[in-house]
């Protein structure tokens, strides 16, 4: 989904400012990826409930066996910072995304919410390399 996001920003975009109908060119590519966009919501949503029931089984484990080495705070705080750029990249997904006439202001300057969306990306991306070394 973030690979979608990029692409959309770095390639179509400007392809699509030399346009001269680039609107309906932004609006339609906006149509056509809303579906692998939500596909990709359900999948990181249930992949993600998945990995989060499988760490508190295991840390549930490991603190009966000895709760003072069994300290995942640190886990637990990033694993929320993540679930919040997660939810706010959700959030721009589906305003980028969603055919309605009120997202239609985001939708006809998707620049800078592009931007957004692969940086919140990246970021969630590096926060998910580093809470594979804290599990």
């Amino acid at each position: 989904m973030i690979g979608g996001f990029f692409f959309f920003r770095v390639v179509l975009l400007p392809i699509a400012n030399r346009s001269t109908d680039s609107e309906n060119l932004i609006a339609s590519a906006l149509r056509r990826f809303s579906g692998i966009v939500w596909t990709a919501l359900l999948t990181i949503l249930i992949s993600g409930l998945y990995n989060f029931i499988t760490f508190f089984r295991s840390a549930r484990a490991d603190a009966s066996m000895d709760p003072v080495v069994s300290d995942h705070s640190l886990y637990i705080f990033v694993l929320g910072i993540k679930l919040f750029i997660v939810f706010l990249i959700f959030t721009l997904a589906i305003v980028l995304t969603f055919p309605y006439p009120v997202f239609s202001v985001y939708q006809k300057r998707p620049a800078p919410w592009l931007n957004l969306t692969v940086i919140f990306g990246l970021i969630v991306i590096f926060l998910s390399a580093y809470l594979r070394r804290l599990g």
